[in-house]
């Protein structure tokens, strides 16, 4: 099954953190891999504690798209395609298990051109039915659309930033 958490408001990586939790509850093994994103999110601590579970990320991490060089972005561009290389040989071990891979944040790569968009649907296309893979992630393409069980949005009635609050340790970061 494919899902999506996707919309403007705070909570789509709080909601696939909490699948990651119920799976390895479970001990399905979960494979949590964060794009667009440091490894300084405080989920990524927690996570990586909990049997079952491994946490996948870049080594480096630029901030937002618009203040990265061209060459940051080509250096993005490799490490994400990395990542979802890196789904695919889990995907590979997995023999038959239930496992869940979590691709946070992978929308917006695709949307701000850091990993194509087809690598993605190959290989949600290319997945076995044993395993869920959940996409967050603002605006998913009509592709995506097309390709999900269930979409869940997360949508923004009011928010600190629109005050000029950024973002706070522990409860967004």
């Amino acid at each position: 099954m494919i899902e999506i958490y996707c919309g403007d408001g705070k909570g789509k990586t709080t909601a696939s953190v909490g699948l990651a939790v119920r799976g390895a509850g479970h001990t399905i093994k979960v494979i949590f891999m964060q794009f667009m994103k440091g490894d300084s999110s405080g989920e990524i601590a927690v996570l990586r504690k909990i049997p079952c579970v491994s946490v996948y990320h870049t080594p480096v991490f630029y901030g937002f798209v618009k203040n990265m060089t061209d060459e940051q972005k080509w250096e993005m561009r490799g490490h994400y395609t990395r990542l979802i290389e890196k789904a695919y040989e889990e995907i590979k071990n997995v023999n038959g298990e239930k496992m869940i891979i979590i691709l946070d944040e992978v929308i917006h790569a695709c949307n701000y051109g850091l990993l194509k968009e087809e690598e993605l649907l190959n290989l949600i296309d290319g997945c076995p039915e044993n395993i869920e893979i959940v996409l967050t992630g603002r605006n998913p393409s009509d592709e995506l659309v097309k390709r999900a069980d269930y979409i869940s949005e997360v949508k923004k009635i009011k928010h600190p930033f629109d005050r000029g609050i950024m973002a706070r340790e522990g409860i967004e970061l």
